[in-house]
């Protein structure tokens, strides 16, 4: 794992399931973690720094995770199937809880990964640039 990567936590029941988006994500740099309950996700959350957190098992699963994601510094977007698609719901974006912000669509969402992804990733280059140099 390179130490730029971007790390994404994947919260599903079913890792099989979340194949085709952990590799949508790792061809965008980042490494991923599954966590399938709460008490998963809280062990991860206390060893890791995740710049991102995606649930895909319906808000409910995300609802269930809230007091373990509470005051979490990273974003958190929850997928809510509807018809054919879905909507990438914003829970939390940086320690700010945006439950009742607009959903994305699944264009929308891509957008917005690679704007989290890339100022994720700038961020770790910039401490690292900073270290070298003291």
């Amino acid at each position: 794992m390179n130490q730029h990567n971007v790390k994404v936590l994947l919260l599903g029941k079913n890792q099989k399931a979340l194949s085709s988006l952990r590799q949508r994500l790792q061809k965008r740099g980042c490494d991923c973690w599954f966590a399938d309950s709460p008490e998963q996700c809280s062990a991860l959350l206390d060893t890791h720094k995740f710049a991102l957190i995606l649930g895909t098992d319906r808000v409910g699963q995300a609802i269930c995770m809230a007091p373990v994601l509470d005051g979490v510094n990273c974003s958190v977007f929850c997928c809510y199937p509807v018809e054919k698609s879905c909507w990438w719901l914003p829970l939390v974006g940086r320690a700010h809880k945006s439950i009742g912000a607009p959903g994305l669509r699944p264009c929308q969402f891509l957008g917005a990964l690679d704007r989290i992804i890339g100022e994720n990733r700038l961020g770790k280059l910039m401490a690292t640039a900073v270290l070298e140099r003291a």
